[in-house]
């Protein structure tokens, strides 16, 4: 009786587990979405050393590049709409590459899914936008739960426009410059960082979005 129980439990279990994983939305499947989905579940797996980036900026915590925060595979694992691009050069502090990322206004990018550690997020980057007439580069992130579902989304800055080539500030809740960590939703397991131009006459640029998944300072 216990043996013949004992089978009948285990392939209800099967059925079970099969159920759930035909229920995974289909986007969920990509290479890009599932290792940032499996980062974010496991935390410990976070990227918590990384490098000092930005220590000429008198920033010293440590930063791990996104998934492609570089965009020297294209724009794989990104969402690009309304003409954003990968484009030749690179920002100039760290010849680490050959490529960016090209804004005109009208345009969306929405990063790969990224590890958000056990507490506090940082996001930083580099940015441009010589010559342009457009009222700044809007931040937003996106939180996913279990199965690549979409919990909420936070408006955080608004980059200034008309700049050359240099660090954006550290995404703040208040609009202001002092760093605020943002504080990832409660049950959230990865985030998508989505960029957007406000504006006509964008001239932005962006390159190697950096991550800190801890909120650790140096």
């Amino acid at each position: 009786m216990a043996a013949s129980l004992l089978r009948r439990f285990s392939i209800a279990l099967g059925v079970a587990f099969a159920a759930t994983a035909l229920a995974v939305p289909a986007a969920s499947a990509r290479t890009t979405d599932l290792g940032g989905l499996l980062g974010g579940l496991i935390n410990a797996n976070c990227n918590s050393s990384g490098t000092q980036v930005f220590a000429q900026w008198a920033d010293y915590a440590n930063y791990f590049l996104a998934p492609n925060g570089g965009f020297e595979n294209g724009s794989s694992g990104w969402s690009l709409g309304g003409g954003a691009s990968v484009v030749s050069g690179n920002e100039p502090f760290y010849a680490s590459g050959s490529h960016s990322l090209a804004l005109p206004s009208g345009s969306i990018a929405t990063s790969p899914t990224t590890c958000i550690g056990n507490g506090d997020l940082y996001v930083r980057m580099f940015g441009a936008d010589v010559g342009g007439t457009d009222s700044g580069l809007h931040v937003r992130v996106v939180w996913y739960g279990l199965l690549n579902k979409v919990l909420g989304i936070s408006d955080f800055n608004t980059y200034t426009a008309g700049s050359d080539w240099a660090p954006t500030d550290k995404l703040n809740s208040s609009g202001g410059s002092i760093a605020i960590p943002l504080l990832p939703l409660v049950g959230s397991t990865s985030a998508r960082v989505q960029l957007t131009p406000i504006g006509s006459g964008s001239n932005w640029k962006i390159d190697d979005l950096y991550i800190d998944p801890t909120g650790l300072r140096g």
